[in-house]
């Protein structure tokens, strides 16, 4: 499957194969807002130097757009990976949600520049609105959740025999 991707591929894995050759050869590998990271500090992981401009740009267009956000007054919540949880009344969330998708389109313009025609490059994004009182759940974190809620049971359940020998 891997030689017929490559096949399919090619241009991308002659340039995949030009980036870890530079970032070999160089020492460091770049984003295209600047920020560097040295090659060969560590171990030698040719996987990871070809995934490296892939995970850092997402992170720049990411970052451009949580500044952009909160300075339009967005409720940014955190971060999530590739995506953004964020918070609003029930009258202001679909707003919001088109707004923050408007953000994200116009942070991968500025990261991602333009083709050879001047067209601008963007990511489309898609949106799950939770609306009270559903809750936001991922089953990926549904265990550590669990842990989380039953920690803070416990540690009520302390405060509660404390006050009460206080008290007592």
């Amino acid at each position: 499957m891997l030689n017929q991707h490559k096949e399919l591929f090619a241009q991308y894995w002659n340039w995949s194969d030009d980036w870890v050759q530079a970032a070999l050869q160089s020492g460091k590998m770049w984003t295209a807002l600047g920020w560097t990271h040295r090659t060969g500090i560590v171990e030698f992981n040719e996987r990871s130097i070809r995934n490296w401009p892939v995970q850092s740009t997402g992170g720049e267009i990411l970052r451009v757009a949580c500044i952009m956000m909160t300075r339009r007054g967005i409720r940014l919540l955190a971060p999530v990976h590739d995506a953004v949880l964020i918070e609003a009344s029930l009258e202001q969330i679909d707003a919001d949600v088109a707004l923050v998708q408007e953000i994200m389109r116009r942070a991968s313009r500025i990261v991602l520049g333009s083709d050879a025609q001047g067209t601008p490059y963007e990511i489309r994004t898609d949106a799950k609105v939770i609306r009270y009182p559903a809750r936001y759940t991922d089953k990926r974190g549904l265990d550590i959740w669990e842990t989380v809620l039953r920690l803070l049971a416990k540690h009520h359940e302390t405060e509660n025999e404390n006050a009460q020998a206080r008290r007592a």
